[in-house]
């Protein structure tokens, strides 16, 4: 049997082996990075490859959207699912905004877990109906959005674009038929015309601008 390798990235241990020791009852899913922070799952990264992140939002160190940016540029084969509570529905959008689209909530049944991990494996996209709620109700209340105030080239126009839908450089250079050393030129420019110095600085920048005709 093959089994889905998992990446458990949480700074609460308790909270951390709570969930190993669920996960060990399943045959088919096997943890093989626990890591405390983005940065520890990072450095992790480098020697071990899971199939999914399950991925905390608010950490020390370096936070899971930080960390899902670094995953979506460097490891683009692997899939993320964010996790926290419910109650902090600032964090589902902030990571739903940010290109991840599969959650589970902290307080939600194991078999829920189990359903997102398998689902996710197999090329799909899972949020439970609490997170399918407070994503619609985003969704409903950014729809009237802001003209961009600056002025943009259509070139500058499709980088932002694919960077808030959460291409990487390497996808950008494909997307455009440039270099990849080119479109980082490009990216570069657009950060120092918006004054941000990285790719989320931008995405929160941008979240609120009306792009249905760029």
């Amino acid at each position: 049997m093959t089994k889905i390798k998992l990446a458990i990235t949480d700074d609460h241990e308790k909270f951390r082996k709570a969930i190993i020791r669920t996960i060990h009852l399943e045959e088919d899913i096997e943890v093989i990075i626990e890591a405390e922070n983005g940065a520890d799952l990072l450095e992790q990264l480098k020697i071990k490859t899971p199939d999914i992140v399950l991925m905390d939002i608010r950490m020390p160190v370096m936070n899971g959207v930080e960390a899902t940016d670094e995953i979506k540029e460097h490891y683009p084969h692997l899939k993320v699912i964010a996790y926290s509570q419910y109650d902090l529905e600032s964090n589902i959008i902030e990571m739903y905004a940010h290109g991840v689209k599969s959650f589970i909530g902290k307080e939600d049944e194991p078999e829920e877990l189990f359903k997102a991990i398998r689902l996710v494996y197999d090329g799909g996209a899972y949020l439970t109906s609490r997170s399918a709620q407070i994503v619609q109700n985003y969704l409903k209340n950014v729809s009237i959005k802001k003209k961009c105030p600056y002025r943009l080239t259509e070139l500058e126009k499709k980088l932002i674009k694919g960077i808030s839908n959460g291409l990487t450089s390497t996808q950008l250079a494909e997307k455009i038929h440039k270099s990849h050393r080119t479109v980082e030129k490009y990216i570069a420019g657009i950060y120092k015309k918006f004054s941000v110095s990285n790719k989320v600085q931008l995405i929160k920048v941008v979240v609120e601008w009306d792009m249905k005709d760029w």
